[in-house]
């Protein structure tokens, strides 16, 4: 069984317009990018909640934008990580492997690949963005916010 987040259909909308203003498009670009197949009266109306999208145009428009389907329709926003100030990982923790914690060890090579990219050979603490911290979560077959405090709970972050 699927559950849905109750949501109203201004906000379905609002999360449909929020989506295309956030891929940089108005609704002729929409219109003019999709070859016609997508009218811009017609995403308009469902932008205003003046005509029902059904499931099958849902996922066509989901597609077309190149997003989940949820995020579309404003469905994952309840799921989404609280957004922290900074996040910096003491890469010198990792160095206290007093187990084979495979976990541990996707943590350092993940911190070396980051440093090795951005050209940091400090070695010692890294700053990761929020976004990191889903990339982290699949290391480690987390989510975002249990990523977060599995870093912490381990002394891996580190404290203000």
């Amino acid at each position: 069984m699927i559950i849905i987040p109750e949501r109203s259909i201004e906000e379905i909308a609002a999360a449909i317009k929020g989506v295309r203003r956030a891929k940089g498009m108005t609704l002729r670009d929409v219109e003019e990018k999709s070859g016609g197949v997508w009218k811009a009266v017609v995403i308009g109306s469902y932008e205003r909640c003046d005509r029902a999208l059904s499931v099958k145009k849902a996922i066509n428009l989901a597609n077309f934008y190149q997003v989940p389907l949820d995020e579309l329709l404003g469905l994952n926003s309840e799921k989404k990580t609280p957004t922290r100030e900074k996040i910096t990982l003491d890469i010198r923790a990792t160095n206290n492997l007093t187990s084979n914690e495979s976990e541990m060890l996707s943590i350092r090579n993940f911190a070396t690949l980051i440093c090795a990219r951005r050209r940091d050979w400090n070695g010692e603490v890294l700053s990761i963005r929020n976004s990191d911290l889903g990339t982290i979560g699949l290391l480690i077959n987390k989510d975002e916010a249990t990523a977060y405090d599995w870093l912490r709970s381990r002394s891996l972050l580190l404290q203000k």
